[in-house]
């Protein structure tokens, strides 16, 4: 059947028509008689960005977001693109209950990123018992012994990058700046993929990292196009959204699919190969073998995707705070050597807990640089937010929880947590590592079960001690 042009004009304009009224009739009823919207915090000039370019595309990371903590607290609203209410949170306790109760998941573009990044039963994107049983799988690999097990490995590639260092100082006595982050990605790489696979990055082969290191750029990557694209596509079917992804010529979507592909080959690689020295090992293996090959190469997967970034970027501003704070560097390279001596000559295995100011470095590089410095999560039932201190809605009700409807987008603000004076001291804002020395790091309610140090990998919540 031939069709006129002019009705096809109309078609065509009609479909993101009737995706713009979709968005603006759910946000519309996500907002509605909602309390969240009688929460005081600053003014929004743009329905279309809300504060998203102020919150996550300023020229220094936290620019208006801190001043906004020290104006309205630590829980306050903002606006997400199209007039979204979003809320907050630095407050430990309504922190407490969005990351340790079952009533918040992924927030909307992550989800969306994740069912992009991954399949959908992936570690990341599994819920109710089968994401605790992976969970437990993963701590696994991430106890003091476990970690103790991977120190070899770490001091391996630690000495290949410091040769490839002291090569790079050799062929530059001019002193010209060197891009650390290409150089620590690749460690870091490295670092995973033999620790988990006992593969060097050669074996994984360079197209395997060239490929993860682009994804990485591509996922990291913002601007206010993407900002809309984003809270566009987050709110479409996920079956569109693939069906998207599958068209060629598209640069980042085939980006996406070789990223996959070299992922799963790796992936299944390691797999047969630890089922087989199972087998040999113990006669042969469960019922459940197909299933645990799916939970081991999701897990793999997430590893190499989500804790590359995270893991390069901590070093790499550690390395920043080193160079910004010479006096410190120069104790800590003091307490390098002393202890690289007492390594040399004990027959003991070597602890580097036992380093108290490569450790402060640690702690505070990451408390003051954090990784997943405003992670979205999204309410899947309907729940009440506790608070530390009441706060007044613009109605001047004071209440000491907030009601909180499936839906809701909250913002887990780790990097403003850090900076809350009311919890780290006047000099919150400083880099100070001498504070996990002197007893003077926290002050009140701890948020974990450690250093009270909130970070993330891969979307996952992790408190570092």
């Amino acid at each position: 059947m031939d069709h006129d042009p002019f009705h096809l004009q109309i078609l065509s304009a009609s479909v993101p028509l009737f995706l713009f009224l979709c968005l603006c009739i759910h946000y519309f009823r996500l907002n509605q008689k909602s309390v969240v919207a009688l929460i005081p915090g600053p003014p929004s000039n743009s329905w279309i960005f809300g504060h998203m370019k102020h919150l996550l595309l300023p020229a220094n990371y936290g620019d208006f977001e801190y001043t906004w903590q020290k104006e309205y607290g630590p829980v306050y609203r903002i606006k997400g693109c199209f007039g979204e209410n979003r809320l907050m949170l630095s407050d430990p306790l309504p922190l407490q209950h969005v990351l340790n109760t079952n009533f918040f998941t992924h927030g909307p573009a992550l989800a969306q990123a994740i069912s992009l990044a991954f399949d959908d039963k992936a570690v990341m994107a599994s819920h109710g018992s089968r994401h605790k049983r992976l969970r437990a799988a993963t701590q696994v690999g991430f106890t003091a012994s476990a970690v103790r097990g991977y120190q070899p490995v770490f001091e391996r590639v630690a000495l290949r990058l410091t040769e490839q260092l002291e090569d790079i100082c050799a062929s530059n006595p001019d002193g010209t700046p060197t891009d650390m982050l290409p150089i620590i990605a690749e460690a870091s790489l490295n670092s995973m993929s033999q620790a988990l696979l006992s593969y060097s990055t050669e074996e994984l082969g360079k197209d395997f990292v060239t490929n993860n290191a682009k994804v990485l750029s591509l996922a990291a990557t913002h601007s206010p196009t993407q900002l809309l694209a984003s809270a566009i596509t987050s709110r479409l079917p996920q079956w569109v959204w693939r069906f998207v992804t599958q068209l060629p010529g598209v640069p980042g979507f085939d980006l996406i699919r070789n990223a996959k592909l070299f992922a799963k080959q790796v992936g299944w690689k390691a797999i047969q190969e630890k089922l087989a020295a199972a087998r040999v090992q113990e006669g042969g293996v469960s019922e459940s073998t197909s299933e645990f090959q799916g939970d081991v190469f999701d897990l793999l997967r997430t590893f190499f995707i989500a804790g590359e970034e995270t893991t390069t970027s901590a070093i790499v501003f550690a390395l920043l705070e080193l160079a910004k704070h010479q006096s410190f560097q120069d104790e800590l390279r003091t307490e390098v050597h002393h202890f690289a001596r007492i390594k040399s000559t004990s027959e003991a295995g070597f602890n580097y807990d036992n380093m108290p100011l490569l450790n402060a470095l640690i702690k505070e590089s990451l408390r003051i640089n954090t990784p997943g410095a405003a992670q979205e999560r999204a309410a899947i039932a309907d729940t009440m937010l506790p608070l530390t201190n009441p706060i007044r809605l613009s109605t001047g009700e004071v209440v000491d929880s907030i009601p909180i409807r499936r839906g809701q987008v909250v913002i887990v603000a780790a990097a403003s947590y850090h900076r809350n004076e009311a919890l780290w001291g006047d000099d919150a804002h400083e880099f100070r590592p001498s504070r996990w020395l002197d007893g003077t790091a926290f002050h009140g309610r701890a948020l974990g079960p450690y250093a009270n140090l909130l970070s993330f990998l891969g979307g996952q919540r992790v408190c570092l001690g």
